[in-house]
C-alpha cells in the first residue's frame, strides 16, 4: 500500500511541469506579440508604399490628361486669352495656382507682354503689353533661364545682391514660382504661379510640374503666333485683292464663290447677281462655249491657253472685252479656278493706241503672273504645320531609350491624323452647340442616297464590310422625301459606321427604312458587343464611349453628331442594347412624301 508521502512525489513533478509550461506559454505569448507587431509594421509599410505608388500613378494619369487637354484646346479655335485661361484652370489640378500669369519677352524691342495676368491682389491690371525690361522677378527667370523658387527670405537676399530691384505688383507673397518657356529655340517667356497664404510653399517637384506644363504651353504659343502671322498675311493679301484694279474671281462648281470690287465694276453687274448665277451669266452668248470649254480643260489639268479674251454684256446692255488669265487652285478642300480679269474694251476700240496698250498689258501680265504665284502658295492649306507638334514632345521623354522615343513619336504622328479627323467633328459639334448648323431640306431620293452612302462605307471600311453581313430593307427607289441631305448623312453615316465597327466577324447588321404618312423611321441594328446599361444615359454626350469598347478606335463624337443632326431635323432617337447581344438605334424624322402614288416600302 502506497503511503501519503510517496504520493507527494508525483504531485511535485506535476507542479514543476505546470510551471515549465507556464513559462513556455509566456514565451510563446511574447513571440506571438513580436511577430504580430512585425506583421503590423510590414502591413503599414506596404500600405504606405501602395498609397505612394497609387498617388504617383494618379499624378501621372493627371499629367497625361492635362497635357492632352492643353494640346486639344490649343487647336480648338479659342482666343489666346481663352486658351491661357484654360491652362490656368488645368494648373489648379496639379498645384496651387490661384494666382497665375504668363509673360512673353520680345528680345528685339527688349519689352515684355503679359497676355494673361490673374492675381487675387493685383487683379488683372498688370495684363499689359510693351512693358519695359527691368530687374524684376520675371526678368530674373529670363536671365537665368532656370525655374526659380522664391519666398520672403530669398526675395530679401536677391534684393540685397541687386538681382531684383524693380519688382512690380504685390510683393507680399509667401511663395513664388516662375519657370522659363522656350519659344522657337530661345527663352522668350515665363509661366508663373504665386500664393499669399502662409500654407503655400512650392518645392522642386512643383517646379518640375510647372516646367512640364510650360513646355506644352510654349508649343501652343508658337502655334498661336504662327496663326497670328498667317492672319495678318491673309489680311494684307485680301486688302491687295480688294484694292487692285484687276478683277479677281474664284469659280467653283460652276459658280463664282468670290469676286472683288474691281470685278463688279468691270462686268457691270451687282455682286449678288454674280454670286447667285452661273459664272457664264454675264458672258456674251457667242463666247460662252469657248469659255466653258477652256474652263473644263483647266479643271482636268489639260493644256489650255494661259490668257485669252471674251466679251461680257453689262446690266445696261453694253458689250465689253475682257482679258482673262487663270490657274487651278484648291478652295475649301475642293478644286476651283482663280481668275484675273482685265477690261480690254478700250484697247480693242482704239487701234491708234494699240502699241501703248500692248506695252501696258505686258507689264500687267508680268504683275499678274507674280501675284498668281504668290496667291497660289498662300491658298494651299498648311496641313504640314500640324506635324510640328510631334517634334515638341521629344523634349519631354528624356528618360526613354532611343528606340522607345522613335516608337512613341510614331504613335504621336499617327494620332495627329486621327486628331485631324476628330477636330472636324469637334468643329461640327461646336457649330451645333452655337446654334450654327443649317437645316436645308430638299427633295431627296432616299434609297439612292442610302445606297451611295453604303458604297462609300464599303470603300472606307472595306475590311469590316467583308467580314460583316449587311441586310437592307429600303423604300422604293423612286421615292423622294423632304430631308436635309447633309444632316441625314451625319445620322446614317455614323450609325452604320458604328454598327460595322462594333459587330464581330460573321455577325449581321440590319439597316431598315420605313416611310409613314409624315415621318421616316430609321433602324440600325447589329449583333455586336452591345452597350452596358450604365453607359446608356450618357451615350450621346461628346467624347463619351461605352466602357466595353476595348481597343477599338473611336473619338466618342459620332453619336453626339447624330443627336444634333436629329434635333435639327426636329426628330427623335432611341437606343436599346444588351451586352454581347447587340444594339438597335431607332430614329424618327418628320418629313413629307414628294413622290405621288406611294404604295409603301419594299
Amino acid at each position: 500500500m502506497t503511503t501519503w508521502s510517496e504520493q507527494l512525489v508525483p504531485l511535485h513533478d506535476l507542479q514543476s511541469q505546470h510551471q515549465a509550461l507556464a513559462r513556455d506559454y509566456v514565451a510563446l505569448q511574447a513571440e506571438w506579440q513580436r511577430q504580430k507587431q512585425a506583421a503590423s509594421n510590414w502591413l503599414e509599410r506596404r500600405g504606405d508604399e501602395l498609397q505612394a505608388e497609387a498617388a504617383e500613378q494618379k499624378k501621372a494619369e493627371t499629367l497625361q490628361r492635362i497635357f492632352y487637354r492643353i494640346a486639344e484646346r490649343a487647336t480648338a479655335n479659342l482666343s489666346f486669352y481663352e486658351f491661357l485661361q484654360t491652362v490656368h484652370g488645368l494648373l489648379g489640378e496639379l498645384l496651387y495656382a490661384r494666382n497665375c500669369y504668363v509673360c512673353l519677352y520680345d528680345a528685339q524691342s527688349n519689352t515684355k507682354d503679359f497676355p494673361y495676368y490673374v492675381d487675387e491682389r493685383d487683379g488683372d491690371r498688370l495684363q499689359l503689353s510693351h512693358v519695359p525690361y527691368r530687374r524684376g522677378l520675371t526678368e530674373f527667370v529670363l536671365r537665368t533661364a532656370k525655374p526659380q523658387l522664391i519666398d520672403a527670405a530669398r526675395l530679401q537676399q536677391l534684393q540685397a545682391t541687386g538681382e531684383i530691384t524693380q519688382g512690380s505688383g504685390d510683393m507680399s507673397f509667401t511663395s513664388w514660382l516662375g519657370v522659363p518657356m522656350q519659344i522657337r529655340g530661345v527663352t522668350a517667356g515665363v509661366l508663373t504661379v504665386q500664393g499669399y497664404e502662409p500654407s503655400v510653399h512650392y518645392d522642386a517637384s512643383d517646379a518640375d510640374l510647372l516646367s512640364f506644363v510650360a513646355n506644352h504651353v510654349s508649343s501652343a504659343i508658337e502655334r498661336y503666333q504662327a496663326i497670328d502671322e498667317l492672319r495678318k498675311s491673309e489680311a494684307r493679301y485680301r486688302l491687295v485683292i480688294e484694292s487692285v484694279g484687276v478683277g479677281v474671281v474664284v469659280v467653283q462648281a460652276g459658280r463664282m464663290v468670290f469676286a472683288n470690287p474691281s470685278m463688279v465694276r468691270i462686268v457691270g453687274h451687282p455682286l449678288d447677281y454674280l454670286l447667285s448665277n452661273h459664272f457664264t451669266a454675264t458672258i456674251h452668248p457667242d463666247d460662252v462655249a469657248q469659255v466653258v470649254e477652256r474652263h473644263q480643260r483647266r479643271l482636268r489639268n489639260e493644256p489650255v491657253e494661259t490668257n485669252y479674251g471674251f466679251r461680257v454684256i453689262t446690266q445696261g446692255g453694253d458689250i465689253r472685252w475682257l482679258d482673262l488669265s487663270a490657274v487651278k487652285i484648291e478652295w475649301g478642300a475642293a478644286d476651283a479656278t482663280l481668275m484675273f480679269v482685265v477690261d480690254a474694251t478700250a484697247r480693242m476700240q482704239a487701234e491708234q493706241t494699240r502699241r501703248v496698250a500692248l506695252q501696258k498689258q505686258g507689264e500687267l501680265n508680268d504683275m499678274k503672273s507674280r501675284f498668281i504665284a504668290m496667291a497660289s502658295h498662300e491658298f494651299r492649306t498648311p496641313l504640314a504645320t500640324i506635324h510640328g507638334s510631334v517634334e515638341l514632345l521629344r523634349h519631354y521623354q528624356n528618360r526613354l531609350r532611343p528606340e522607345q522615343k522613335a516608337e512613341a513619336l510614331k504613335k504621336i504622328d499617327d494620332a495627329v491624323h486621327r486628331m485631324t479627323r476628330m477636330l472636324e467633328n469637334v468643329l461640327l459639334i461646336g457649330r451645333a452647340d452655337a446654334g450654327q448648323l443649317e437645316f436645308n431640306p430638299q427633295a431627296l431620293a432616299v434609297t439612292r442616297f442610302c445606297l451611295g452612302l453604303i458604297d462609300e462605307l464599303r470603300s472606307s471600311m472595306a475590311v469590316r464590310c467583308d467580314k460583316v453581313k449587311l441586310v437592307l430593307d429600303l423604300p422604293p427607289s423612286d421615292l423622294e422625301l423632304w430631308l436635309d441631305e447633309t444632316l441625314l448623312r451625319n445620322i446614317l453615316g455614323n450609325l452604320l459606321g458604328n454598327a460595322l465597327k462594333y459587330t464581330p466577324d460573321g455577325k449581321t447588321v440590319f439597316f431598315t427604312l420605313q416611310v409613314g404618312t409624315d415621318s421616316l423611321d430609321i433602324k440600325v441594328a447589329d449583333e455586336g458587343i452591345g452597350i452596358p446599361e450604365a453607359d446608356l444615359p450618357r451615350l450621346f454626350e461628346s467624347f463619351q464611349r461605352a466602357s466595353n469598347v476595348g481597343t477599338i478606335a473611336g473619338t466618342g463624337l459620332g453619336l453626339s453628331i447624330v443627336r444634333d443632326s436629329v434635333t435639327w431635323h426636329k426628330g427623335s432617337i432611341e437606343v436599346t442594347s444588351q451586352v454581347n447581344r447587340g444594339s438597335c438605334f431607332s430614329v424618327v424624322l418628320p418629313t413629307k412624301i414628294l413622290t405621288p402614288n406611294h404604295q409603301g416600302t419594299s
